[in-house]
């Protein structure tokens, strides 16, 4: 049985780094938000995609919101394998799109397919933020014996990056197995939104 890797370290460089990219002007999309708290610094899209293979995994990150917010909230089921598992998803439309602790358990051709299709979404001038399982280094390779993460070489998929034609905005490694990467579609982030809604998103009130 293989147990998964699961990796905090950079929580608060993405979180400041997501936060750079929050904007109410954009949709935003979300693989596999799980119980991470990156989401908070996500609300403001409008509206927040969030995609997973089941309906249970995209349940732990909506309870708790608020009713209203929750209805403004995109949840997606795709097909990991399935080539066209995005497809749903409007073409050209998102500002951010956010992967982190997903593509650690991915195999390279699969990530590369997400890296592909994601492309196809973001704006001119969108973001692609993620994690990877680094095997150019040896923390990498040893989650990768274990049995911890898949096998992804940062020059391999650096390779596909420029080949699909992102540019790569900032790469952030602390002496950890996983590299943070936020790659950008070439062109200027623009919208036509005018205003919105003057309001603050919070949890729900917890109560005694």
């Amino acid at each position: 049985r293989h147990t998964r890797f699961k990796c905090d370290w950079s929580s608060d460089v993405c979180s400041s780094d997501l936060n750079t990219y929050a904007s109410w002007q954009h949709p935003g999309l979300m693989l596999r938000p799980g119980q991470h708290n990156f989401i908070h610094s996500m609300v403001c899209f409008d509206p927040l995609y969030i995609v997973d293979r089941h309906d249970d995994l995209l349940w732990p990150c909506q309870i708790e919101f608020p009713d209203q917010y929750r209805r403004r909230l995109r949840p997606v089921v795709i097909n990991e394998e399935n080539s066209e598992s995005l497809t749903v998803l409007p073409n050209c439309q998102f500002g951010l799109a956010l992967a982190y602790d997903y593509f650690n358990f991915l195999p390279l051709n699969i990530v590369v397919m997400f890296l592909n299709q994601i492309y196809h979404k973001l704006k001119p001038g969108g973001t692609l933020c993620c994690t990877f399982n680094d095997c150019d280094t040896e923390k990498g390779m040893k989650l990768v014996e274990m049995f911890q993460a898949s096998y992804i070489p940062l020059r391999n998929l650096m390779y596909y990056v420029q080949q699909i034609g992102y540019e790569v905005v900032h790469q952030y490694n602390n002496d950890s197995p996983l590299t943070w990467l936020e790659l950008r579609k070439p062109g200027q982030l623009e919208s036509v939104r005018g205003g919105q809604v003057l309001a603050q998103v919070r949890p729900k009130p917890q109560q005694n």
